[in-house]
């Protein structure tokens, strides 16, 4: 069901429908512009549920979304697991410094030192991957960290569960609330190309190819209590 409306406006029979989709938990195709997820509380049973249209495995992917919190411990943001790995792709915030990236059960650590969003409320991370050469790296408000090596050769089958706002211990369950995301996510995008660097300095929409995750038209599930609000920008 198309739920798209031009300038991210809706009338109010489209808003409350979107209502009903939140609370039954009902799969949901809309355009999020000026909207964003809020995750109020720590929760063990709550997330977002995303359904990507995957044909082929996936040797190469562009994940980026933006995200505001005041939390301290580690939480995870983006989360994919097969039956192979439960962390088939994660990004997993450890610290406010400190972040894992992981793919096909491996993972490696990126330091953010001071106050990466300079000001804004909001932190804008990429997180790509490229398995011919292994090269993963890092982009936190258009900046790029630099390039690290990770599970070279290694495909991501298409048969995966992904989920925002909370890791996944196995395929698609065993949640843990003390790892659980508090806040509010947004533009919530994914490829399966590394994108180029003049592309992830200032992610728009009508210079990149189709993402497979799109926060234009997302698929996707409310899992528990998540609310879904206009932006306050």
């Amino acid at each position: 069901m198309a739920l798209c409306f031009p300038g991210g406006n809706m009338d109010q029979a489209g808003l409350w429908l979107l209502v009903f989709l939140g609370v039954s938990g009902a799969l949901a195709q809309t355009c999020l512009d000026e909207k964003v997820f809020v995750f109020p509380k720590p929760s063990e049973n709550a997330y977002v549920l995303l359904k990507p249209h995957l044909v082929q495995p996936l040797q190469q992917f562009t994940v980026c979304l933006k995200f505001y919190t005041d939390l301290t411990r580690s939480f995870s943001l983006f989360s994919c697991a097969s039956k192979n790995h439960s962390n088939d792709i994660l990004l997993f915030k450890d610290s406010p410094t400190k972040y894992h990236l992981y793919v096909g059960g491996q993972y490696l650590s990126y330091y953010v030192p001071g106050n990466t969003n300079r000001g804004s409320h909001w932190e804008n991370i990429c997180m790509t991957w490229n398995s011919t050469t292994g090269v993963i790296q890092l982009w936190v408000d258009g900046l790029a960290l630099p390039r690290k090596g990770l599970a070279k050769g290694y495909t991501i089958s298409t048969h995966i569960v992904m989920i925002l706002g909370q890791g996944q211990d196995s395929y698609g369950d065993s949640f843990e609330e003390q790892q659980s995301f508090v806040g509010e996510m947004a533009e919530v995008y994914m490829w399966d190309t590394v994108l180029p660097p003049e592309q992830l300095r200032r992610i728009r929409r009508e210079t990149v190819p189709t993402p497979l995750v799109d926060w234009t038209a997302l698929n996707f599930e409310i899992k528990g209590y998540i609310l879904l609000e206009p932006t306050l920008d």
